[in-house]
C-alpha cells in the first residue's frame, strides 16, 4: 500500500562556536552551496522508486519560523501519514520543537527520526519520545521496510532489522542491518529538489564509509569503518545525467569520507571524464596518503580545481593522540606533489584537539607555513574542536565532567572541548595561529611581521588562483546571460 512520507531537514543552529573567533564570539551558520542533504536525496528517491509518495523539506538554512510554517502547509496539503526527520547534533533542538509540534498537534501521523545524531542518542530520544520509531544507520531499505510493516493491520515493528522504538516501558532495539554492499542498486538522489535554476554546484558521493578512527569523528559508530563504493561507471552515469539535467552547473562536489581511498580507482574515474570531455570542474575531500605524482596528473588533467585535505594539526605528537595515520613527512610529500598542478589545495585546522599548547599552536603555524611556501594554502578561517557525540573526545569530556549525555536534551549549543583549556583561551589559540598563516592579518600590526616573508608565495597564489577564479566567473556569467538571451 502506497504511503504518502515527508522528509525533514530542520534548520541548524544559528551559532557555531566552531567557526567563532575572540572578537566574534558568535558566528552565524554557513550558508554556501557546496552541500545539501544528499542523505534526504538519496532516500526521497529511493523510497519513491519503490511506490511511496515522497515529499522533501530542507531547511537547514531557514529560521524555525519558517521551518514551523512549512511543514504545517506540508502537512495540510500533502497530508503525509508518516513524518521522517533526519536529525543531525547542531539540528536537534529544532527538530526536537517539530516533533513536539507535530506529536500534539497531529497525533494520527507517525513519526520517524534518522540521522548520525538519532543512531547514536537513540536510547534518550525514545525516553524523552517514546512515540517515534528510530531508524538507526543507513536508511534507504530500513525505511521501505518500515513503511511496508506499517501498511498492515497490526504492524509488528520486531520483524524490521535497523530499528529502534520504546514497547512497556522500555527501549527496544532490533539488530542491525547490514550495510548496503551493492550501493549501484540505489536510485541517483533526488537531486532536483535543491538544484533550483540559479544554483551552478551539485553534490555527489561516490562511496560511503570511511576505515580510519580519528578520535574527533563520529563516523564509525555509523559505518564501523567499512568502506563500499559505487562502481565508477555508475557514477559517470550519474555525472552525465547532472550535466544534461542541469545545464547551467559548473562544478561538482565529491563529498566522500575517504574518496583518494584506491588512488587506481581515482585514476580510472579520471581516465574517463577526460576520455568524455565532461565540461565540468570537480572539488573533493581526501587524505594526505596515498596521493601518487600519477593521481595528481590525472585530476589535474580531468578539471578537479579544488582539494580538501584533513590536517588538523601540524605536531606529529597531536596527529598521533587523535589517530590520524599521517605524519608531517607525509603532509609535505602531498603538498610537494600537487606543488605543480593547478589545483588549489587546502588543509583542515582544528584547534584544541587533546595536548595543545602555545608550543604545539606555534608548531602547526611554522608548518603550514613551510606548506604555503610549497604550494600556497588560503585561510579565511579555521575550527575550533568540538564535541560531537559518539565521538572519542566525548568520552574524554565526559570522563572529566564536563558533560554527560543530558546535554543533549538541552537548547544549548553545540559545544567546544574545554577539558585542557577556557573557550576564550581556544579562540586566542586559534587568533594566534591565523595570524601566521591567513593573508587576511598580512595588513595587521601582528600578522605583517609574522607573514612578511611570504609574499612571493601569496602574490604567487593571486595570479594562479584568485586572479583565475574571478576570470572563471566573469566568462560563467557572460555564458548565462547570453544564454538568456537566446531563450
Amino acid at each position: 500500500m502506497e504511503k504518502r512520507v515527508l522528509l525533514v531537514s530542520s534548520n541548524w543552529e544559528e551559532i557555531s562556536l566552531c567557526s567563532s573567533s575572540l572578537d566574534r564570539k558568535l558566528e552565524v551558520k554557513c550558508t554556501d552551496e557546496s552541500h545539501y542533504p544528499l542523505g534526504i536525496a538519496y532516500l526521497h528517491s529511493y523510497l519513491e522508486s519503490k511506490g511511496h509518495a515522497i515529499e522533501s523539506l530542507w531547511l537547514n538554512n531557514y529560521s524555525f519560523e519558517y521551518g514551523l510554517s512549512s511543514i504545517t502547509k506540508a502537512v495540510h496539503n500533502f497530508k503525509p501519514d508518516v513524518i521522517g526527520f533526519q536529525i543531525l547534533t547542531p539540528n536537534r533542538v529544532s527538530s526536537y520543537r517539530l516533533i513536539e509540534f507535530i506529536h500534539k498537534t497531529f497525533p494520527n501521523i507517525t513519526i520517524v527520526t534518522g540521522g548520525i545524531h538519532t543512531t547514536i542518542m537513540y536510547d534518550q530520544l525514545l525516553r524523552k519520545y517514546p512515540y517515534i520509531i528510530a531508524i538507526l544507520g543507513e536508511g534507504e531499505i530500513t525505511f521501505y521496510n518500515m513503511l511496508q510493516e506499517l501498511s498492515n493491520t497490526k504492524p509488528d515493528l520486531t520483524k524490521i532489522n535497523g530499528i529502534a522504538y520504546f514497547l512497556d516501558g522500555n527501549v527496544i532495539q532490533n539488530p542491525d542491518r547490514e550495510l548496503i554492499e551493492n550501493l549501484d542498486v540505489l536510485p541517483f538522489p533526488k537531486h532536483e529538489l535543491f538544484i533550483y535554476h540559479q544554483r551552478e554546484t551539485a553534490s555527489i558521493i561516490t562511496s560511503r564509509g570511511c576505515p580510519n578512527r580519528c578520535s574527533f569523528c563520529c563516523l564509525n559508530t555509523h559505518n564501523k569503518r567499512k568502506v563500499r563504493v559505487r562502481s565508477v561507471e555508475n557514477v559517470i552515469e550519474e555525472i552525465e545525467w547532472l550535466i544534461n539535467t542541469f545545464p547551467q552547473l559548473n562544478s561538482i562536489w565529491i563529498h566522500d569520507d575517504t574518496f583518494f581511498l584506491d588512488t587506481s580507482r581515482v585514476i580510472k574515474f579520471c581516465d574517463i571524464i577526460i576520455s568524455k570531455n565532461l565540461a565540468v570542474n570537480f572539488t573533493c575531500s581526501g587524505r594526505f596518503k596515498p596521493v601518487s605524482i600519477e593521481m595528481v596528473k590525472k585530476l589535474e588533467q580531468a578539471h578537479f580545481t579544488k582539494i580538501l585535505l584533513g590536517l588538523e594539526s601540524g605536531d606529529d605528537i597531536i596527529l598521533k593522540k587523535c589517530h590520524k595515520g599521517i605524519s608531517q613527512n607525509d603532509v609535505i610529500h602531498a603538498v610537494s606533489l600537487f606543488a605543480e598542478s593547478g589545483i588549489d589545495i587546502y588543509a583542515f585546522i582544528i584547534v584544541g584537539l587533546p595536548g595543545e599548547t602555545q608550543s604545539t599552536i606555534m608548531t602547526t603555524a611554522r608548518f603550514i607555513q613551510k606548506l604555503q611556501q610549497i604550494k600556497y594554502m588560503y585561510y579565511d578561517n579555521i575550527g575550533v574542536l568540538t564535541i560531537y557525540p559518539g565521538t572519542e573526545i566525548y568520552e574524554i569530556a565526559k570522563k572529566n565532567g564536563i558533560i554527560n549525555d543530558n546535554y543533549w536534551l538541552t537548547d544549548e549549543i553545540t559545544p567546544l572541548f574545554t577539558v585542557e583549556h577556557s573557550q576564550e583561551q581556544l579562540f586566542l589559540f586559534k587568533d594566534m595561529l591565523l595570524d601566521y598563516i591567513s593573508y587576511n592579518r598580512l595588513f595587521t600590526k601582528n600578522g605583517f611581521f609574522k607573514q612578511y616573508f611570504m609574499l612571493p608565495s601569496i602574490f604567487r597564489y593571486f595570479l594562479l588562483y584568485r586572479f583565475k577564479y574571478l576570470v572563471t566567473r566573469l566568462f560563467s556569467r557572460i555564458r548565462k546571460f547570453q544564454n538568456m538571451e537566446i531563450q
